[in-house]
């Protein structure tokens, strides 16, 4: 029988768990009965009770799997360690919260049976409000433009994919990466599907303004050269805007004999100083992540995999 895995990473999802079961029991397990489910939760180092939930319903339902991290790396290698113990021959990966809606995934399946071996759920709105649509949009156009143009529009954390390309995920072992980047540099076509993405409706989010921030950087950071290629091209424009302004001066004092300002040279040294600094700042952002890819330290430390009892007793 074919078997299907659903990966959802969770950090701080005590509160959602139990409803999201429910939705998932029903909006999935029950429709495709036809088909084998496991349900992969992944606690990255909550520390709430969220992994008192998962065993909760880890003892009523012997579909579910637990993994459990030896402290919180990230939703990033969360998934990637939730991919890593998923036994099915697809495998769905969706947050634990509900603004992804679990009822979709029959849909993926669908399509995944179809022959497409990359199905991701787009994101066609958000209910959630406008100034954080405009952050999000204003990064996905960013996205877009300077590192893959094939990105969706408004992006997508929800997505099916086929076990061979979640191995392919599996065996790049990037650090500071994103996974969602990852599927699309791998160059399948996708099969989309559209929905408007939920508000959160319980509990609180644990998606910080640090945890943004580092996305931004290893977006560009890591899957674009042109943080560097702008350091270069801004290099030249302020060597040249330098050596005109010489000129000028030269030519100035040899016709009026006037003594350059002190105002105009502390300008001209406070905005290349910035400027450096920055310039310096962009270059460390490459360094460190090629001194933390060296180092060759794992994605994540599993603590523990509980498996349900099912599948205790036939390894018994």
């Amino acid at each position: 029988m074919t078997k299907i895995s659903i990966v959802t990473p969770c950090y701080y999802n005590g509160m959602n768990l139990p409803e999201t079961y429910e939705v998932v029991k029903r909006d999935v397990f029950e429709k495709r009965k036809d088909l084998e489910f496991e349900w992969v939760l992944v606690d990255d180092g909550s520390g709430d009770d969220t992994f008192f939930q998962a065993y909760q319903l880890q003892q009523k339902d012997d579909r579910i799997r637990i993994v459990k991290l030896s402290r919180n790396f990230g939703e990033f290698r969360a998934i990637v360690a939730g991919l890593s113990v998923a036994k099915g021959d697809a495998i769905a990966v969706i947050s634990a919260d509900l603004q992804d809606p679990p009822e979709l995934i029959p849909e993926l399946i669908s399509s995944w049976e179809n022959g497409n071996a990359v199905n991701l759920a787009v994101r066609g709105g958000r209910e959630e409000s406008a100034l954080k649509n405009w952050f999000a949009d204003t990064y996905y156009r960013l996205v877009r433009r300077w590192v893959e143009p094939n990105y969706p529009k408004r992006g997508f954390d929800f997505f099916l994919i086929d076990r061979d390309v979640a191995q392919k995920l599996v065996e790049m072992q990037e650090k500071n990466s994103s996974i969602y980047l990852q599927l699309i540099w791998l160059g399948y076509q996708p099969k989309t599907i559209e929905y408007t993405r939920r508000e959160r409706e319980k509990g609180k989010s644990m998606w910080s303004f640090r945890k943004r921030f580092d996305l931004f950087v290893d977006t560009f950071v890591v899957f674009s050269y042109k943080p560097i290629r702008f350091i270069t091209f801004t290099g030249f424009l302020v060597s040249f805007i330098g050596l005109i302004m010489s000129i000028y001066y030269i030519i100035d004092k040899l016709t009026h004999h006037v003594m350059p300002g002190w105002t105009s040279l502390m300008v001209v040294i406070l905005l290349l100083s910035g400027f450096q600094m920055v310039m310096l700042g962009i270059i460390g952002e490459y360094m460190w992540r090629n001194l933390d890819e060296s180092r060759n330290r794992p994605l994540y430390v599993i603590e523990k995999v509980i498996e349900p009892k099912k599948n205790q007793d036939e390894e018994s």
